[in-house]
């Protein structure tokens, strides 16, 4: 029983734990990331540059920590805006009766129907490639779809007898959504804001390596495999580094995931 108990412990710290060091990695990097070194480029991974030099001399594990805080901070900031103003949104929303307001639904599901790619595409061309319009386009994209989720989720917890109990006991409309239904629907939440975390990383990692990046002078990994691509063969290991910790930071936000679904299985 215990050693059970210690493997739920370990599966849930160890995606915290990798998640936490990328985004606060940046403390520990060895070197400056900027700091250009021409005389040094392409060294092998010593006690001073941990994963080698790039093709200018600058250090490869100092930078993927310093991409690590840019790509997580972009992921947590638009994260944290997105529950906050989807969570409220959605339980006022959700208040009413299910179908009462047929046109606000379909224009919710039309415009959550619009891939996220589509409002990079879009803001970028008006406001070019940058962190604020990076973070605008992914978190309107995804305050929608909380919107829709929540929304959903508080009509259902409405038909349940627990809720008409607490209305008949003569309880606040605020005490309905905040303290009776939004608990219950707080691990759905929860679980959508691991998978879009994944997907966030991944589109702002693809989104640079293919060009459109978060600038000049922003160090993010989709940045960084862009660059190395013209070295892939005789230095495949500029490529691995990014891959690895895009890979590893995708995959804990995913084991979050999956750890709450189980925990749903199992209650159930």
């Amino acid at each position: 029983m215990k050693q059970d108990k210690f493997k739920k412990i370990l599966w849930a710290a160890l995606p915290i734990a990798v998640i936490i060091f990328c985004f606060i990695g940046f403390l520990f990097a060895p070197n400056a990331p900027y700091k250009t070194d021409v005389t040094s480029k392409f060294l092998d991974g010593s006690i001073q540059y941990p994963f080698g030099t790039d093709e200018l001399g600058r250090c490869v594990f100092s930078r993927i920590l310093y991409g690590g805080r840019v790509t997580l901070g972009i992921v947590l900031l638009g994260l944290t805006i997105t529950a906050i103003l989807g969570i409220f949104l959605g339980v006022l929303i959700g208040q009413g009766k299910s179908g009462k307001n047929v046109l606000f639904d379909s224009l919710l599901n039309a415009v959550t129907a619009i891939p996220p790619i589509a409002y990079l595409i879009i803001f970028i061309g008006i406001w070019g490639n940058s962190i604020p319009t990076m973070l605008v386009a992914l978190t309107a994209s995804l305050i929608l779809r909380m919107i829709k989720l929540v929304k959903t989720q508080t009509e259902i917890e409405f038909e349940k007898a627990y809720i008409l109990c607490a209305v008949a006991s003569g309880a606040s409309k605020f005490r309905l959504l905040f303290i009776h239904i939004l608990p219950n629907i707080m691990r759905e939440i929860v679980r959508f804001i691991c998978l879009s975390c994944s997907d966030m990383i991944l589109t702002i990692s693809g989104f640079s390596f293919i060009g459109l990046n978060l600038g000049d002078d922003v160090i993010d990994w989709g940045m960084m495999l862009s660059n190395a691509r013209s070295f892939s063969i005789a230095r495949p290991a500029l490529l691995v580094y990014p891959i690895v910790f895009i890979f590893l930071c995708t995959l804990s936000f995913n084991l979050l995931g999956y750890r709450l679904e189980r925990r749903d299985t199992q209650d159930a």
